[in-house]
């Protein structure tokens, strides 16, 4: 019996994996069109960018066509770029660990939704230094519907308003240079997600993450101050990792202040 139970449970790890894998095939076509403003954003059959040859099942096997094809088209033999395996990976990596996290938690499906489209905005603005509110509305809207099931709600909409608030202070008092408007969305969405007090640590890590990555890259002047940063690649992996640790974190950091 336990050498079934274990069996069953790979097969569900695998079966999730692979779901997730073709998740981040459909992002990687979302974001594209997105950045390019195609017309059929969720419609109509992938291509390629270069020549336009519409491509075929075998040709959109998440990272295995990638690997065959050697990262070119078969028709044009234009470079494939490595983000799109990337992203599938990060996809299939990223939703399968919070799943087998949550899997007994009556949030999971809530869960997994708000991380598919954390991950839709990171890679996003990673890539294309970009924060769609095409994207960020509907998921500060799940996020928004799923406080009113969470313990505490009010706690979520306190975090909600003080993300919003600590990105639109910025925005307004630095006549849009410091911050843009995506980061207020991303503000709103991390405080609903997260919670009051836990949206100060997970800007306080995010912060941090910040500093790690853009302090070399300056002293090796790689960037300036006044180059763009996509500040979706820290407050997005610090909403996940809080998302997933929060309550021990929050405990960490409260010593570390002394209280």
């Amino acid at each position: 019996m336990t050498v079934i139970c274990v069996i069953i449970k790979l097969m569900i790890v695998v079966f999730t994996f692979v779901v997730s894998l073709c998740l981040g095939s459909f992002a990687t076509c979302l974001l594209h069109r997105l950045h390019f403003d195609e017309k059929g954003i969720a419609s109509g059959r992938s291509h390629c960018p270069a020549c336009h040859v519409k491509l075929t099942a075998r040709e959109l096997i998440p990272v295995f066509s990638w690997l065959i094809q050697k990262g070119q088209c078969r028709h044009c033999r234009a470079k494939i770029s490595f983000w799109y395996p990337l992203i599938e990976i990060g996809f299939a990596v990223t939703l399968t660990f919070f799943a087998l996290i949550f899997q007994k938690s009556f949030d999971l499906y809530w869960i997994l939704i708000s991380v598919f489209f954390l991950l839709l905005l990171f890679f996003q603005d990673v890539r294309y230094l970009e924060v769609d509110r095409r994207i960020a509305w509907p998921a500060i809207f799940i996020a928004l519907a799923w406080s009113f099931f969470r313990e505490g709600s009010s706690s979520f909409w306190i975090g909600g308003v003080i993300g919003l608030s600590f990105y639109a202070v910025q925005y307004f008092c630095s006549r849009k240079k410091w911050v843009g408007a995506g980061d207020m969305d991303l503000g709103l969405l991390m405080g609903l997600l997260l919670g009051w007090p836990q949206i100060l640590v997970g800007l306080f890590f995010a912060y941090v993450l910040g500093l790690f990555w853009t302090l070399p890259l300056l002293v090796l002047k790689k960037l300036t101050l006044k180059s763009a940063v996509p500040m979706g690649g820290f407050l997005i992996p610090a909403t996940l990792v809080m998302l997933l640790w929060g309550e021990g974190i929050l405990e960490i950091y409260w010593s570390m202040i002394g209280i």
